[in-house]
């Protein structure tokens, strides 16, 4: 038997590599007397980990460069380039990412993408002509400001003053002042993203993302006025989409690449897959294991299960989870053969997610004996 074994992280527990062995490793277990042939091929959408899995499938080159993070303190972070030295692929989340910051440190009103802003301005000194911007774990909810800041432009208030690029002052935005110098017009960039949510409204970046990041009722009802303000101003400018599908992943950064950068969003799982040659590995397979932190109503909606379902060429897929808050009939809808949980009985988050790389050992060990059946 050949087993494919593709997965996401499981967020604030194991990088997608080792959530991939630890499933291996039961596998192999239950398969001691059989012959077993497994592949692990770790996977990310578009968000946390996209730069190490791309530099491992494709062998890219890593350039650190002090930077801002978050809270405008300096920091290492890196983008990774091609051979040629023409496509760059930068993560957010390695400069304006949720796990930079102290439980007690996050708040969307506070950050900044500038960081980003920062990695894009040194890949455009070293020649890059495709820039590739994965969105996906913020720590921020300021749309891009602090990114296209980095890039020279400058967010003006109604008495004159300049503006700090942070989610508080959106709504404080009376003018958008384009950068002397525009970006070449040579340069290609697209944004990696399988979010389809809006930037405002009920299913906006405000509303349902701040939260994750600290925001009580207040800060979002601020940043969702900001976002509103700062869409109108930014259409004085030129026509943009605050409601297009996107545009309000990465607290809005989708939104801001497309208005600051031109930037064309793309599914980053299909990305993804397309880049690492997938369908190839699947064409080898008999069965492919996957699994990410949380399946819900929200993984048919574009989230790696999605896609590699989508590829899977009629091979049974199975989905392996921290928590399965979906019932049988969505299971099935999402094209799954099977999922299963990790989790072994009551306890705390702290508990289960010290425990996963052993839970999914012992879940995949299950589920191999099965398999020999």
């Amino acid at each position: 038997m050949k087993i494919l074994i593709a997965c996401d992280s499981f967020k604030d527990a194991l990088d997608a590599p080792s959530v991939c062995k630890a499933i291996e490793k039961g596998l192999q277990r239950a398969f001691v007397d059989q012959q077993l042939s497994t592949h692990t091929f770790p996977l990310a959408d578009g968000g946390e980990g996209m730069a190490a899995i791309l530099n491992a499938h494709l062998g890219l080159t890593s350039i650190t460069v002090t930077v801002h993070d978050p809270l405008f303190r300096p920091i290492e972070a890196a983008y990774s380039i091609s051979t040629d030295g023409s496509t760059v692929f930068i993560e957010m989340a390695l400069a304006a990412g949720l796990q930079l910051l102290q439980k007690n440190e996050r708040n969307p009103l506070k950050t900044t993408t500038f960081g980003v802003g920062e990695l894009i301005s040194h890949a455009l000194k070293k020649g890059a002509t495709r820039i590739i911007l994965g969105l996906g774990g913020s720590a921020t909810n300021d749309l891009g400001m602090g990114m296209a800041a980095a890039l020279g432009w400058r967010f003006i208030a109604k008495n004159g003053a300049e503006l700090s690029p942070t989610g508080e002052n959106l709504v404080q935005v009376e003018q958008i002042i384009p950068p002397p110098t525009p970006l070449p017009p040579h340069v290609i960039f697209e944004t990696m993203s399988d979010v389809v949510n809006p930037l405002c409204g009920e299913a906006g970046a405000a509303k349902i993302y701040a939260p994750q990041k600290g925001a009580g009722e207040a800060a979002i009802s601020l940043l969702e006025e900001g976002a509103i303000n700062f869409a109108v101003k930014a259409r004085l400018l030129r026509a943009v989409d605050e409601q297009a599908k996107g545009a309000g992943a990465a607290g809005g950064l989708g939104f801001g690449a497309a208005f600051f950068l031109n930037a064309t969003n793309k599914s980053g799982i299909e990305m993804m897959m397309d880049l690492t040659d997938f369908d190839a590995q699947v064409v080898q397979a008999d069965v492919i294991i996957t699994g990410e932190g949380r399946l819900d109503h929200q993984t048919a909606n574009g989230k790696l299960i999605a896609g590699i379902v989508r590829r899977s060429q009629n091979k049974p897929v199975i989905a392996l989870c921290g928590a399965l808050n979906s019932s049988p009939n969505e299971v099935l809808e999402m094209g799954l053969t099977a999922a299963f949980s990790i989790g072994r009985g009551p306890g705390t988050l702290a508990a289960a997610l010290a425990l996963t790389a052993e839970n999914l050992e012992q879940t995949a060990f299950n589920l191999g004996r099965v398999l020999k059946i």
